[in-house]
């Protein structure tokens, strides 16, 4: 049996699709990957898969229902849909293209559909399973999420492993534990363990031994100067950090890379990944003012928190990315001028920001359509969250949120144009196709530099 993989385009190794992937094999079937970008249709004639599936992100799920809809038409196949759209909105399988939705937590799911396809199961046995019944849509339960992560194989590395500009990349990617305790209203976490309730732990960790492991394989097998760890928050439990930080730097030690939150962090910790070579993170403050990040963001973390850790990493010489939203349900340019100027006391090393989208299945987009500032109609959501705002803003205050993304990192960096009033020329230039060319030129060229920044190496984008 052969199952292809189209995704997105991508810059880095997509470890969702890694993990599936690598269970697949062991179930024996042939795996392929292609890129939406590139030549679908000939890979489809040429690989001639029994079932396509597609990892769906809201944003992308019409161009993925359009590429289905057109290789149905020149190959007979079973379409799968997974992913965070179809987890929230399983009813995509109206589409007449798409057979199946596997909702959730995939791994379990993918082993049963495959016996089910086999006919060595009935379709009621599959878990996570959304299939078309006659004339209506049944969904089966969902399965407990996966405890002890070890028992799972190691992400399939070669299926990305093909693309050169991966392979030979400088980074390579990890997770050491899935889950998210906090309750981030913009974040899908939230309704997501609202569909798992009762059915497992929302936070598992890997064992530090299982870990170091597969970093070792895939270092051994790969050109590698930076480990990045895309855990939720890397630093919540200390005792994990503490023997991973001894066993990474006698077994490892080369430069890592995570992400961490303010409230999560103290001197201890900060030393541990220190210990363990980590040369930058990823932190969030998400917003300068207090009411928007506690009261509607929810994210519970003081102001002095923010400060004191960032703090902290710049003095340990660990480089930070500060992660921030503009154009929030309930906020304005004053509200976007506090999250500036926090950036301004805090000195990232880079001032990463992105201009709010009401994701389906998050209580910030059911606050959004309750307060009036969004109409629920997911469809017009890009799947780029930097060039603009569905929300019901005014026209001034639109032009502004889009312009200042393109140039608040550059301000935070050179603070001198905040303070001399220079940006708010910037941010209330008209978005004339020649602005937002000129614009976007700096912001491009800010953020390829802040790679460097961050990691020291030279990176390059497909």
């Amino acid at each position: 049996m052969r199952f292809l993989f189209i995704t997105n385009n991508f810059f880095m190794e997509q470890l969702g699709i890694m993990y599936i992937s690598s269970i697949l094999k062991k179930e024996g079937l042939e795996l392929d990957l292609v890129k939406a970008g590139e030549d679908y249709r000939g890979k489809t004639l040429s690989f001639k898969p029994d079932i396509i599936g597609y990892s769906v992100i809201t944003g992308s799920q019409k161009n993925f229902l359009k590429i289905n809809s057109e290789l149905k038409n020149i190959h007979k196949f079973i379409s799968v849909m997974g992913g965070p759209h179809p987890t929230f909105f399983p009813e995509v399988i109206n589409d007449k293209d798409v057979d199946y939705v596997i909702r959730g937590e995939g791994e379990v799911a993918v082993v049963k559909f495959i016996k089910f396809l086999k006919n060595e199961i009935s379709i009621k046995e599959v878990p996570n399973l959304s299939y078309k019944q006659a004339s209506r849509i049944s969904h089966n339960s969902l399965a407990p999420l996966l405890d002890n992560l070890d028992n799972l194989p190691f992400p399939d590395r070669d299926i990305f492993f093909k693309y050169d500009f991966i392979k030979q990349g400088p980074i390579k990617h990890f997770m050491a534990t899935r889950g998210c305790p906090f309750k981030c209203s913009y974040c899908f976490n939230e309704k997501y363990f609202e569909l798992y309730k009762n059915l497992g732990n929302r936070v598992r960790y890997r064992s530090v031994d299982n870990v170091i492991k597969e970093i070792e394989m895939v270092v051994n097998s790969s050109p590698t100067k930076i480990v990045y760890f895309q855990d939720d928050t890397f630093t919540l439990n200390k005792n994990w950090l503490a023997e991973f930080s001894e066993k990474y730097k006698k077994g490892v030690n080369l430069p890592l890379h995570c992400h961490v939150r303010a409230n999560k962090v103290d001197a201890e910790k900060v030393q541990m990944l220190k210990d363990a070579n980590c040369i930058s993170v990823h932190i969030a403050a998400e917003s300068g003012d207090d009411y928007l990040r506690n009261e509607v963001l929810q994210r519970n973390m003081k102001y002095d928190e923010i400060v004191n850790a960032m703090d902290l990493f710049r003095k340990s010489n660990i480089k930070t990315m500060m992660q921030n939203m503009l154009g929030l349900p309930g906020g304005n340019f004053k509200s976007d001028l506090a999250t500036l100027k926090l950036n301004i006391r805090c000195k990232p090393t880079y001032a990463w920001v992105s201009i709010y989208q009401p994701y389906p299945g998050t209580p910030l987009a059911d606050y959004a359509i309750q307060k009036g500032f969004f109409d629920g109609n997911y469809e017009v959501i890009d799947n780029n969250f930097f060039n603009s705002t569905v929300l019901k803003f005014s026209k001034s205050y639109k032009k502004k949120i889009e312009n200042l993304q393109k140039v608040f990192a550059l301000i935070v960096k050179f603070p001198v144009l905040y303070y001399l009033g220079i940006f708010r020329f910037v941010i209330n230039l008209p978005r004339t196709a020649f602005v937002k060319r000129m614009l976007g030129r700096i912001y491009r060229k800010l953020r390829r530099t802040s790679d460097f920044l961050l990691y020291g190496i030279k990176l390059s984008y497909e």
